[in-house]
C-alpha cells in the first residue's frame, strides 16, 4: 500500500510538473534564428569556442528583450523532487518516464540558472544588477561565483548593490561581493568604508580580500587605509602598511603616514613601515631622514630594512652615507650586509665609504663580504660625483 501511494504521489507531482513546465515555456521568450533565448544561453556552457561565440552574438542581438526570460531562468528550481522520483521511476509507465526526462528536464534547473548568469554577463550593463545580486545566494556555489563575475564586469552600476552584500550574514556572499568589487578597481571607490569594516571580519580570507581590494581602489582606498593606521590592533597596522607597500608609488600620498609609523611603539610596525617607505617614496628629504633615524633602531630587523630602503633612493640618499658607514660596524650581519649593498646602490656619491668597505672584505659573514665587494666595484668604476 505504501509503495502504491508513493507511486500515485509521484504521478501527481509529475502531472503538476507537466503543467508547470508548459506554463514556464509558454511565457513569451525572444528567439533568434528560430532558437529560444534559453537554448542560446545554454550554448554559453558549450566546450566549443565557436558555439559559445555564436551564442554571444545571438544574445547581443536580442539584447534587453532577453532579460525577462533570463530572470525567470535565474529563479528556476527543479520541478520534481529528484530522490523520490528516482526511487519509484522503475514502477512508472515507460512512456511517462521518457516524456518527463526528455521533454520536461525536471532536474536541469541548476544548469539553466548557470546558463542565464553567463548570458547576463554577455549583456553587461544591459542586464539588471538585482537578479544577479540575488544569485549570489544560489545554493550552487559555482553559480554564485559566476554571478559575482558578471557583476564585476558590469562595473559601477552594480557597485551599490555589492556594497550592501558586504554586510550579508552569509560569509560566502560577502566573499563573492568582494571578489566582484575587486574587478572594478577605482569604479568601486564607494565601497571603501564598507571594506574597512570587513578588515575586522570573522573570516580571515574575507579580511585578506578586503585589504587587497582597498589597495585597488585608487585614492579612495588609499585614504581609507591611511585612516586605519591609528587602530590599536598591531597586526592590522602591519597588514595595512604592507598593502600600502604593494601599491608602491601609487601610495606616494601615504608617505607622511608611513614616516610616522617608523616611530610606532611596535617593532613589527616599524619594520613594515621602513620597508614600505623604501618602495613607496624613499627619495624625499623627509623619507630619507626617517630612514636614517631608523638605522639606529633598537631592533635589528628595523635597522636592516632601513638600510635596504635607503639604498632604494640611490644617489639621492647621499646624505645618509655616514650613517651607512656606521652601520657597517653593526653587531648584526644582516644590517652590515644591507648597509654595504645600499652604499653600492648610492654609487660614486659613496666614495667616502670605500676604505671601510675594503675592511669588510674580511668580515666573518659571507653575505657582508659579497655585498662589500659588489659595492666597491660599483663605487670605483663610477665616475666621480659632480
Amino acid at each position: 500500500m505504501k509503495k502504491r501511494r508513493l507511486i500515485w504521489v509521484v504521478v501527481g507531482l509529475t502531472g503538476l510538473a507537466v503543467v508547470t513546465a508548459i506554463w514556464w515555456r509558454s511565457a513569451s521568450a525572444p528567439t533568434y534564428q528560430g532558437r529560444t533565448i534559453t537554448a542560446w544561453a545554454l550554448d554559453m556552457q558549450h566546450p566549443s569556442p565557436e558555439v559559445r561565440s555564436n551564442a554571444e552574438v545571438a544574445l547581443r542581438v536580442m539584447g534587453t528583450d532577453a532579460v525577462p526570460s533570463l530572470v525567470r531562468s535565474l529563479n528556476r528550481r527543479d520541478i520534481l523532487p529528484k530522490g523520490p522520483f528516482l526511487s519509484v521511476a522503475p514502477k512508472l509507465p515507460l512512456w511517462l518516464r521518457r516524456f518527463v526526462v526528455r521533454h520536461l528536464n525536471p532536474f536541469g534547473a541548476s544548469q539553466e540558472r548557470l546558463a542565464a548568469v553567463s548570458a547576463m554577463a554577455v549583456l553587461g550593463t544591459n542586464a539588471p544588477a538585482e537578479p544577479l545580486l540575488r544569485a549570489l545566494h544560489d545554493p550552487e556555489r559555482h553559480i554564485a561565483a559566476q554571478a559575482a563575475t558578471a557583476l564585476g564586469r558590469m562595473g559601477a552600476p552594480a557597485a551599490a548593490g555589492l556594497v550592501r552584500k558586504l554586510d550579508d550574514p552569509d560569509a560566502y556572499v560577502r566573499s563573492m561581493a568582494i571578489y566582484a568589487l575587486s574587478m572594478m578597481g577605482p569604479a568601486a571607490s564607494e565601497a571603501a568604508p564598507a571594506l574597512i569594516r570587513r578588515l575586522k571580519d570573522s573570516q580571515p580570507n574575507i579580511r585578506a580580500q578586503a585589504m587587497y581590494v582597498l589597495g585597488r581602489l585608487g585614492k579612495a582606498g588609499l585614504a581609507a587605509l591611511v585612516g586605519v593606521l591609528d587602530t590599536p590592533d598591531e597586526t592590522l597596522r602591519v597588514e595595512v602598511i604592507q598593502t600600502l607597500g604593494k601599491m608602491r608609488t601609487q601610495a606616494r600620498d601615504a608617505a607622511p603616514a608611513l614616516i610616522e609609523a617608523t616611530k610606532d611603539r611596535a617593532p613589527a610596525v616599524r619594520a613594515a613601515a621602513v620597508e614600505a617607505l623604501g618602495v613607496v617614496w624613499p627619495i624625499s628629504a623627509e623619507s630619507i631622514s626617517a630612514l636614517r633615524a631608523a638605522l639606529k633602531d633598537d631592533v635589528e630587523e628595523v635597522r636592516a630594512k632601513a638600510a635596504k630602503s635607503i639604498g632604494l633612493a640611490s644617489r639621492l640618499a647621499g646624505g645618509a652615507v655616514p650613517d651607512l658607514i656606521a652601520a657597517l660596524e653593526d653587531g648584526d650581519a644582516r644590517v652590515r650586509a644591507e648597509a654595504a649593498r645600499a652604499l653600492g646602490r648610492i654609487g660614486s656619491v659613496a666614495q667616502l665609504a670605500a676604505p671601510r668597505l675594503r675592511e669588510k672584505l674580511e668580515d666573518e659573514d659571507e653575505s657582508v663580504r659579497t655585498n662589500a665587494l659588489g659595492a666597491l666595484e660599483i663605487i670605483e668604476q663610477s665616475p666621480p660625483p659632480d
